[in-house]
């Protein structure tokens, strides 16, 4: 009996510490590039779940033997930065809030060309999402994955959005064109004039997509709004297919797998050379910034830290709990964000559990508590 308890007190004290130290791994993740060390991106999807193992575990030792909690406390309070950003504490400050001269409502959407090409009726998918989004009375919207035409019976979705949301300002990337009539790429739309706006390539490559920013004036103070979609693994249905057969064990899917893997790997490294240029790009910003975007990476990956920096996170500030934002493949990705400097107070932040993309818009209300950069004459 007595070399049973032994023979179970080490086979968990082993299997807790090989948690520790993937753990730990996890939260190195932020310091070390894919572009250089590819494989520690892979083990920062499971940082919710050897996080949760932990929290198990410093529970458990508590009854059996509470010295051992040590080993989980302390791999706790060593990965805390990482814990601090993949989990809000806030108490959500609720859907609505007053607005005044000095605040905005922002959102960020990843908006799956309006359902284009989902199997359910495009024409019903876009009015839906139109009505949802005009129901926000937003001043600033980014989305990604936007898609426009100017053919015939087709959607113009740019001009569109101005008309019914009100929202007259716009630029928009338009990194791939059919026949110089369809479009696709990321747009910022704003309720105030934009007086500058540009895009930046992030990657290069027929596939690459850019970042875009837009200058705006509110009450006469400029600020700059920055959106972005970030390389995707770009999945396609077969791929989704083989993920689902090896999770119902279906298939043991070596050759998919290693398909897989290989589309994650580039994803990573195509991913953290983009963060590199989008986090230097804000850090040269003269104005108060707003960054939106589709990141495709979690809160414990060096995208996230790379793109951040002394931002605020709007939803670690007035979120609770983990925030997720993709409807597929996990029930622990928040892969968009809205960050701010430090010139923003927080008031709210919001998502919106809607399935008419795959991922969830995201909204947050901010007031300005220090001034940009006054202009004199605003160029429309």
């Amino acid at each position: 009996m007595r070399f049973l308890r032994l023979f179970t007190k080490g086979f968990f004290l082993i299997i807790n510490f090989a948690v520790v130290l993937l753990f730990l791994a996890a939260c190195m993740a932020p310091y070390i590039s894919p572009a250089w060390f590819w494989p520690i991106s892979f083990i920062t999807l499971a940082f919710p779940f050897l996080l949760a193992l932990l929290v198990v575990f410093l529970i458990g030792w508590l009854f059996f033997n509470y010295r051992y909690t040590l080993l989980s406390l302390i791999a706790l309070l060593l990965g805390w930065k990482s814990i601090s950003a993949f989990v809000a504490f806030k108490m959500p400050a609720g859907n609505k809030v007053a607005t005044t001269g000095n605040t905005l409502t922002v959102m960020s959407y990843n908006v799956s060309q309006f359902g284009l090409y989902r199997e359910r009726d495009s024409k019903y998918n876009r009015q839906a999402m139109f009505a949802m989004i005009k129901k926000q009375e937003l001043d600033i919207a980014c989305f990604q994955d936007f898609y426009t035409s100017e053919k015939k019976n087709d959607f113009n979705n740019r001009e569109d959005i101005s008309r019914e949301m009100e929202l007259p300002y716009r630029y928009f990337s338009s990194d791939f064109n059919r026949d110089g009539m369809q479009h696709w790429g990321s747009i910022i739309y704003s309720r105030f004039p934009i007086i500058a706006s540009d895009k930046v390539k992030m990657s290069v490559g027929p596939r690459s997509e850019s970042l875009i920013y837009a200058d705006i004036v509110k009450n006469r103070d400029t600020l700059r709004i920055i959106n972005m979609h970030l390389e995707s693994y770009r999945f396609n249905e077969k791929d989704y297919s083989a993920i689902r057969k090896i999770k119902n064990q279906e298939d043991t899917g070596l050759k998919a797998t290693k398909s897989i893997i290989q589309k994650m790997r580039e994803a990573y490294i195509r991913r953290s050379q983009q963060a590199d240029i989008v986090g230097n790009f804000i850090r040269q910003s003269p104005y108060p910034v707003i960054v939106c975007g589709d990141f495709n990476d979690t809160p414990a990956s060096y995208t996230y830290f790379t793109i951040k920096g002394d931002l605020q996170d709007a939803f670690l500030q007035k979120g609770f709990g983990i925030g997720r934002t993709f409807t597929g493949l996990a029930p622990t990705l928040r892969i968009d964000y809205v960050f701010v400097s430090n010139h923003f107070k927080v008031n709210s932040f919001r998502k919106i559990n809607s399935d008419l993309s795959d991922h969830y818009p995201v909204i947050t209300n901010l007031s300005l508590i220090g001034s940009g950069k006054t202009v004199v004459e605003v160029n429309k």
